[in-house]
């Protein structure tokens, strides 16, 4: 039986589109574990990364979508299409995309980094952080702030956390810092940032038993709090999820012999946490879970040994939960949020067996509900006019007279996530963009009414 409420289970499962396969050509594509997330959004941009064995040996490709997952770019690969490249993790920050991922030289691992300035159209050369890995490394970033993860075997049997940092987009990198400290095996770190904190939770066997611990450093990973024992029992698979003081920390838990998904958070930014609280429970195990939130919306994805992978959701911030739905029949997925829109990838193949890399979207999992006297977004669309479009001198915006127009605004993104124009409409309830604002090219438009969504488009300028 699931722990948790059901409110719209058959709503949230209809608004699924089909799965699309991102990887054409792939013959044995495979992602990374849940703390090393090949999934990233920035804006409308998605960007996902795998490894592929598809030439003579293992690669990690890339691809991109900068319309919230319409359509999508042809696979790149980025690394050397006959190495043994494996593992990849992706972070994005506007038109900047950081790639990391495991790899040998001499038969001995490696992790390595690099990084793309123009949305992943050409990227930099490969750099090395670090010529001794045991496990794969991790990345994460905030503006121009990037922070990797290192897994290193300190002596024999002894395996530790390391970060390194680059205050500088990637450009340059600090020296390694050891985060945990104990004996016995500390890996699978997963890292994020907000602001000028930084939060790591990572699977740790120090006393005995495998389980999870905290740690969270508030001036940019210069210095860091204690390490913070999340779990008292056989424990695994942990990620941490950020957003504004809203620290989560999803888990699996060996609960008589089977392992379920369970959940601490914290309110006040990683300084308490909550008791941790059980999401499944059902026949099989159910572990490697993968959160986002945004405010009071909780979506997670999580592998069900042997069914594939499943989908939760809560309106209220992890009070309760809606019916746990079936997503794919394959591998554990990744989940991400671009404003009303959901995008989940995964691997066909049951880990850790590989396969194809697929997608699938859901285009109204995320949209606040509108407050009484305000239409749903699909009724709504109608009453935002942009004309003429293509256009070539100005375009004109403009919205109805059923709207509040001093409550409403435009945003305007290039193709890369970048903002171009945030303005009010004013009493004439329209805004004019002329060719001097815009270059040629798409560009993608919301209307927003008091933060919540009620139409969005496609500009084209020629």
């Amino acid at each position: 039986m699931m722990i948790a409420s059901i409110l719209f289970p058959l709503a949230v499962s209809a608004q699924w589109g089909p799965d699309i396969r991102l990887s054409a050509h792939s013959i044995s594509a495979a992602l990374n574990e849940n703390a090393g997330p090949c999934l990233a959004v920035s804006g409308d941009s998605v960007h996902v990364v795998w490894s592929d064995k598809r030439t003579h040996g293992y690669a990690i490709y890339y691809k991109h979508s900068f319309d919230t997952g319409l359509t999508w770019n042809t696979e790149i690969p980025i690394t050397d299409t006959f190495g043994k490249a494996t593992m990849p993790v992706i972070a994005v920050s506007g038109s900047t995309v950081h790639v990391v991922w495991m790899d040998s030289i001499l038969d001995h691992r490696a992790s390595f980094y690099k990084r793309s300035l123009d949305g992943g159209f050409t990227w930099g050369p490969k750099f090395c952080l670090d010529s001794n890995t045991k496990f794969w490394p991790g990345v994460t970033v905030s503006g121009s702030f990037v922070v990797a993860t290192l897994n290193k075997e300190y002596v024999t049997g002894n395996t530790e956390v390391f970060i390194m940092r680059s205050m500088n987009n990637g450009t340059t990198w600090g020296p390694e810092q050891r985060i945990s400290n104990a004996n016995g095996r500390s890996e699978d770190p997963a890292i994020a940032i907000n602001g000028s904190c930084v939060h790591l939770v990572w699977n740790d066997n120090r006393n005995t038993t495998m389980e999870i611990y905290y740690r969270r450093s508030k001036d940019y990973g210069v210095t860091w709090g204690p390490e913070t024992q999340l779990t008292t029992t056989d424990s695994y698979s942990s990620m941490v999820s950020l957003d504004g003081p809203d620290v989560d920390v999803p888990f699996g838990i060996n609960t008589a012999g089977n392992f379920d998904v369970w959940l601490r958070q914290s309110s006040d930014t990683g300084s308490t946490f909550g008791i941790a609280r059980q999401l499944t429970n059902f026949a099989s195990a159910e572990a490697y879970p993968f959160l986002v939130r945004d405010h009071l919306n909780l979506h997670m994805t999580y592998y069900q040994l042997n069914k594939g992978a499943g989908y939760l959701h809560s309106a209220d911030g992890g009070a309760t939960w809606d019916s746990a739905i079936s997503l794919t029949s394959g591998s554990q997925a990744f989940i991400a949020i671009t404003g009303c829109v959901l995008h989940v990838i995964w691997s066909d193949g049951i880990y850790p067996a590989p396969g194809a890399i697929y997608y699938k979207r859901n285009p109204t999992g995320n949209c606040k509900i509108a407050p009484v006297g305000i239409q749903s977004q699909n009724n709504i669309q109608q009453n935002v006019r942009v004309y003429p479009n293509p256009f070539s001198k100005q375009t004109t915006i403009e919205i109805s007279s059923m709207e509040n127009s001093k409550n409403t605004a435009l945003i305007v993104y290039d193709l890369l996530g970048q903002i171009i124009i945030n303005k009010s409409f004013g009493d004439e309830r329209k805004v004019i963009i002329s060719n001097d604002k815009l270059n040629k090219g798409v560009y993608f438009y919301k209307v927003i009414q008091k933060d919540i969504i009620i139409a969005t488009g496609k500009i084209m300028a020629e």
